[in-house]
């Protein structure tokens, strides 16, 4: 997930979010409409129908195998996008004010995280848009993922590196809970309708590898709210709460409520060892 703007405040700070993504997203439909039919020539080139409806979106409209392509599209460069913040967060944690075993924490998770969307987005999503249709996935500039600001880049004073951190990783629970509950259910429900030899490929990596690393990413979202935000008081818990909405906002989905949101945090601080997978590293 990359963002836009020069300062924290600045780029998240924006009550007009929704208003804007509208406006791009229905630049982005026109696009992949235009696209559509060059899609689908590619998909019956390498012996696959287009036609075939496989799911419904959100809203209910009919999803064909040729749209369904293009969502892949969409999954592959979002998730690679990634990458970068979640890469440059683990660095700005290094040099923030958590407690030193959350600090470590904080890093190996962000950094391992930061390797696991680049490889949602390039060995999963990515490989299979290939697969299909022959060519590599590729962002639209309006949906400006290479749009990164400064605001996690690090300073001098510690505590603004964990402000930074923090907000960071509010936004990216914000993605990571759309994506379980939204994103990768729609995808499994339409390679369970489509009978093609691709379809059983996503559904075992997507179950097998996406979902369980993606689960650990909303993890790392509460782990940072019981040893980072809690301890701030109620301003910060807000903050944070805000700034999830902020990262459903960037997607135009459904907004956590409240009591949603409490329910989630209620639950008992993740260890390190579900955070990654695995036990601290012995050097650290």
């Amino acid at each position: 997930m990359a963002e836009q703007g020069g300062t924290m405040e600045s780029s998240f700070a924006s009550d007009n979010i929704r208003v804007e993504r509208e406006r791009l997203n229905e630049l982005i439909r026109q696009k992949m409409l235009a696209a559509l039919p060059d899609a689908s020539a590619r998909l019956t080139d390498r012996g696959i129908d287009p036609r075939p409806i496989v799911t419904t979106d959100y809203d209910g409209n009919a999803i064909s195998v040729a749209q369904f392509y293009m969502m892949l599209r969409a999954y592959s460069v979002t998730e690679k996008a990634g990458q970068d913040p979640t890469y440059k967060a683990a660095r700005v944690a290094i040099v923030s004010d958590l407690p030193p075993r959350a600090r470590d924490a904080a890093f190996v998770a962000l950094n391992q995280q930061s390797a696991e969307e680049a490889g949602h987005g390039d060995k999963v999503f990515g490989a299979a848009y290939y697969e299909m249709g022959g060519i590599a996935p590729a962002p639209l500039a309006e949906e400006q993922l290479d749009n990164g600001g400064d605001f996690l880049e690090p300073v001098a004073d510690p505590a603004v590196n964990t402000q930074k951190v923090i907000d960071m990783m509010a936004v990216l629970g914000g993605v990571e809970t759309l994506a379980l509950e939204r994103a990768f259910p729609l995808v499994l429900d339409a390679c369970s309708r489509w009978k093609h030899p691709l379809a059983g490929q996503l559904i075992d990596q997507v179950n097998h590898n996406v979902k369980p690393e993606e689960a650990r990413h909303v993890l790392t979202w509460r782990y940072l709210f019981h040893q980072g935000v809690v301890p701030r008081g109620a301003d910060a818990i807000e903050r944070y709460f805000m700034l999830t909405n902020w990262g459903r906002d960037r997607f135009l989905a459904p907004r956590m409520e409240r009591h949603e949101f409490d329910r989630h945090m209620k639950a008992s601080c993740p260890t390190v060892e579900q955070l990654i997978g695995r036990p601290m590293p012995v050097s650290i």
